[in-house]
Order: structure tokens, then sequence, then C-alpha cells
């Protein structure tokens, strides 16, 4: 009996047979997950295309590069961006960017990780709290239950603490990101600005959302996302930054004896050699795939195209947004892209009913809800997300009856029974590309 086998078939069926509402989850294409388990992840390479530190690396000189240009092309970055494909993860990918620019004792500033940020924008208890100071800029209340970046406060702290790199990027923020607005304030006070957009660069890619990509003061210096979420590809990451330096940021370099060329190649020398050593070129052609499908030079199963397929995911999140209101839910920040943030009842416990969710067959995660004053363990919210069931044939119709389920289950309108059925229902519905 081969336990890792077995488990895996446990997966699989798991996965198969329940309802994944986490936002930061998907399912890519069956090419795409093939690629993972391909002969690429046979093969060192340490360097980059043309200069590698082993010999055998012709086919992945050209795949590397191949996936640069692609990635590109799906943000019409190419003419004022490198991309850096060798970077393994989201964390990292951010990682990488304070070590290519920061100094020991510089500032960061970011988005409250307990009102939407990400922990890897640096948080009270993280280790880069040991090199950098973090700043957080918040959100406000601007009507009843609707949160929006507060953008007086991001201003009076950027006046007031001078952060070397704005962080613009989130986990939990229903709402859009005005880009041109908040990068156009930092660079005016001399910050470096990294978007993070590891939630909504599927979004982006298809022309659904601002884009933090451009050139001059109203655009990002170094893009980071993970490849996993509403792009659709695998577990991954991309790592964007200015093929030059630009003049806004022209001061933080007059120092230095050799002046680097661009943000890129700053990038570039501290992934390797630095953060990295060899490239996981299964994970690169997988990403790869991911870009051509988004670029619609080739299909995912269901034929749709990207934009078609986004403007979905979009359309289903408001539906059963609408359709957890309807059953009693509070709402947090309406939704404006594939995410939704609800308050659970005072009484509930969010971590009961996240495992009853998961006893029935719907797998989500408890989440705090701005200002919240229960525990991160067991927060006031819950946050969903429809990018994964739209990619197995999802609905509006079927998104509406979900948030049915869910808010029978929190307001025990139904018996177990009757909701197993009918999440099991459900999954009748959707597809399965494995």
């Amino acid at each position: 009996m081969n336990t890792i086998l077995n488990l895996t078939q446990d997966e699989f069926s798991r996965q198969r047979e329940t309802l994944n509402l986490i936002a930061s989850e998907n399912y890519p294409s069956p090419t795409t997950l093939s690629l993972l388990g391909t002969v690429w992840s046979n093969k060192y390479g340490e360097g980059y295309p043309g200069k590698r530190y082993y010999a055998g690396n012709q086919n992945t000189d050209q795949l590397e590069t191949f996936v640069q240009q692609k990635a590109l092309q799906v943000y019409n970055a190419t003419d004022h961006y490198g991309v850096n494909v060798q970077v393994l993860s989201g964390s990292p990918a951010n990682a990488t960017v304070y070590l290519s620019i920061l100094n020991y004792g510089d500032t960061i500033m970011s988005l409250n990780v307990a009102n939407g940020g990400h922990i890897s924008h640096l948080h009270p208890t993280s280790n880069w709290n040991k090199f950098f100071k973090l700043v957080n800029y918040d959100v406000k209340e601007t009507s009843s239950n609707n949160f929006e970046i507060d953008q007086e406060s991001f201003l009076q702290k950027l006046i007031e603490f001078k952060p070397k790199l704005v962080i613009i990027g989130f986990s939990a923020y229903p709402k859009k990101y005005e880009f041109a607005h908040l990068c156009r304030l930092a660079h005016e006070h001399g910050a470096f600005v990294l978007a993070d957009i590891a939630h909504i660069n599927g979004l982006v890619a298809a022309g659904l959302h601002a884009t933090p990509f451009g050139d001059g003061v109203e655009s990002a210096d170094f893009v980071t996302m993970t490849t996993h979420k509403t792009f659709r590809g695998p577990r991954g990451a991309l790592l964007f930054a200015k093929n030059s330096i630009p003049e806004y940021l022209a001061h933080h370099f007059e120092k230095l004896e050799k002046k680097p060329n661009s943000l890129i190649e700053i990038v570039n020398k501290t992934v390797f050699p630095g953060t990295s050593g060899g490239p996981h070129f299964n994970q690169i052609a997988a990403v790869g795939q991911s870009c051509l499908e988004i670029l619609g030079e080739e299909n995912y199963p269901d034929n749709r195209s990207f934009l078609d397929y986004s403007k979905a995911v979009i359309e289903n999140c408001k539906v059963f947004e609408n359709s957890l209101k309807a059953g009693g839910l509070e709402i947090i920040s309406e939704t404006e892209n594939h995410l939704c943030l609800v308050k659970l009842p005072d009484s509930s416990d969010s971590l009961e009913i996240q495992r009853s969710l998961e006893k029935i067959g719907i797998i989500t995660n408890r989440n705090g809800i701005p200002f919240d004053k229960k525990t991160p363990w067991r927060p006031s919210g819950m946050r969903f997300g429809t990018a994964a069931l739209t990619s197995r044939g999802l609905t509006a119709q079927t998104a509406e009856a979900l948030g049915k389920v869910i808010s029978d289950l929190i307001f025990a309108k139904n018996s177990e029974q009757a909701q197993v059925n009918e999440v099991k229902a459900i999954v009748g519905e959707l597809k399965w590309w494995y």
C-alpha cells in the first residue's frame, strides 16, 4: 500500500466532490497541471538564459525566454517592464523586492493586515520587522458597512513617516484599487511602489480592473503576483519591474558608485545569486501555459475566452453575495471583484461555521472584518471567492442557490442532511476537468 498515492487519490476525490469558495484557489487546466510533472522537473539551470552554470540548458533557455515574453504580453507591459519568472511564490516575490531596494532600518508602508492587507506585506509579528520599520495605512467606513482605502491617512502617513517602499495590495478587500492616484502620491513623496496584485491579476489581465502597469508616476515600479488565483495557473509567481530607473526614483541611487541600469536588473541579481539557486522549470512551463490560455493562444477545457471567464467570476460573486444578503448576512464592502466578505451574527463562532460548512462539502475560510473586535483565530467574518467554482462552470443561478445553502446553515434553517443533498446536487451540475 502506497500511502502517498492513496492520499493523492483521496485529495483528488475531496476536490472533485466539494464546493471550493476559497478566494485564493483555482483549478488550472489539465495541460497546465500536467506540465508540473514533466521532465522539466529534472533539469538544473542556475543563472539566466544564455548564462547558465550547468550544461544541457538549450531548451530551458528557450522556455524561460518564451514564458517571459508571454507574461509581458498578458499585461501589455513589454515596453516598460521586465519580468523574473524564477520566483517561487508570492511571499518570496515580495521579499525579493524588499531585498532588492531596501536597507536596514528603512520603512515599508502597507495596508493593515487586520483590515484587508496581506501578511507578506509585514505585520507586527513578522520576522521582517527585525530589518525594516512598518507603517500601516488603513481603511475607513464611508457608509454603513462600506470600507474603502483612507486616502487622507495614506497621504498623512507618507508625509509623516517617509517610507522608502509603499505596497498597494490586499488579501481581503472587495473593492477596486485606484492604482494611478495612490502610485502618484507615493512617488511624489519619494517612495518606490510595489503593487501586489496576487488576487486580482486575472481581472487586470482581462481588462476588468485598473492596472498598475504603465509608464510614469501613476504606475508601479514593481508588480508581484501569484499565478494560482484569478490567473488560473499553477502554484507559482511572477515579479515584474521597470526596465529603467525612473527619473522620479533616481535620487535613491545617487550615492552608488556603480549605478544600475534598471529595476529589473536589481531584481534579477537579488534572485540569483541571492534568494534562489536553480529555477523550477516545470513550474515555469506551467505558468507559461496559463499565459497562453489568457492570451487565447490555447484554450481552457470550457473553450470560453479568458475575458468571458473573468466576467463570469465577477457576476457570480455579485449574485452569490446578494443571495447571502437576502439570507440575512451583513455584507462588508459590497464586492467589485472576485471575493466577498461577510459579517457573521455576533453570537456565532466563525471557526465552528467553517467546520460545519466543510462537513456538508463547502470549503471556505473565516476572516477578519475591518476593525474586528474578535480574535484572528475566531474572527467575526468569512471570506468567499468565486474564481475556482466558475472554472468548473458555476452559473449565476447556481451561485444564488449556493448562497442560500450557506445562509440557511448559518441561521439553522435546514437539516444537515438536506444541506448535504443540496451540495451534492450543485456538485453534480459542475464540471470536473481532470
